[in-house]
Parts: structure tokens; sequence; C-alpha cells
């Protein structure tokens, strides 16, 4: 999707990479720090961005992914709980909240690289697709439509 920077021009930055260019650059003014490359500077806000998003989705569903697993090891014969809300109390009653979150480091650790690679792959194919796209229609101003953006994603896996 295009955003309106400060300035004004449109650019075809997603929302978290946004935030993370004024998070950064607002850091930087602070310490007073010349900004390195913007090649290198961009695909460490892509690698970060996509890393930062990967674990905050896991941690927000660790408490079901975790329920998801005592369904399934627990002994037919010894059934402690039958659903979803039944499930998250006994976890609670028995662990308190670590119990909830447990393995979620396990988790965050495999998800977290898993999500910069393939949310930097998408940008970078979407900005390659982007410019082949206006290479193609000699409109400038083109932005990606939804095929463009799914054949995208599928580049990013």
């Amino acid at each position: 999707m295009a955003s309106e920077d400060v300035v004004g021009k449109t650019t075809g930055e997603t929302a978290v990479t946004t935030i993370v260019n004024l998070a950064e650059e607002a850091k930087l003014a602070r310490e007073g720090v010349k900004a390195p490359g913007h090649a290198i500077l961009s695909v460490c806000k892509s690698l970060v961005a996509g890393g930062v998003a990967g674990g905050v989705s896991r941690t927000a569903v660790a408490p079901l992914e975790r329920l998801k697993i005592l369904l399934q090891v627990q002994n037919p014969h010894n059934i402690k709980y039958n659903g979803t809300i039944q499930g998250l109390k006994y976890i609670w009653k028995s662990e308190g909240l670590r119990g909830l979150f447990k393995g979620n480091g396990t988790n965050c650790a495999r998800i977290v690289p898993n999500s910069a690679v393939k949310f930097f792959s998408y940008e970078q194919a979407a900005s390659g697709i982007l410019w082949l796209y206006r290479q193609q229609t000699g409109n400038e101003d083109a932005q990606l439509t939804p095929i463009l953006r799914l054949g995208a994603g599928a580049c990013a896996g």
C-alpha cells in the first residue's frame, strides 16, 4: 500500500516499515548519528520488522498453541479437559501465567528468523515486480494490483 511520508511524496512502504523507519530516524536524530547507507538500513529494517511481527504474532497465540498440544497428547482414558475454556482454566490453575506461555521461547526462536526472511523477501519481490510493472505500463505512478501482490507473496514463500 502506498503511504504519504513527511515530505508528501508517495512511497510503496507498508505500515510496519513506515513505523520502523520513523522509530529509527527518531533514534538516530536523538543520538546525533549519521544514518548508514540507505540499502543496508533498508535491509535491516525489513528484517527487524518481519522478525518482530513474527515474534509478536506467535506470542499472542501461544496459550492456544500450548492448549492444542496438551489436547493432542492427553491420555484418552484420563481426560482432564474437553474444550478451549476448560483447558485454559486448567493450565491457569495448575501452572499459572507461565504455563500459558511454556514453550513459546522455542517457538519464537523458530519463527522470528523465518518471518524476518519472508518479510524481507516479500518487500524485495514487491519492489522488483512494481519496477517491472511500471516499465511495462510506462506509468511511473502505477501501484501493485492485488494479483501482483499475490505474485510477490508467492515469490517470498
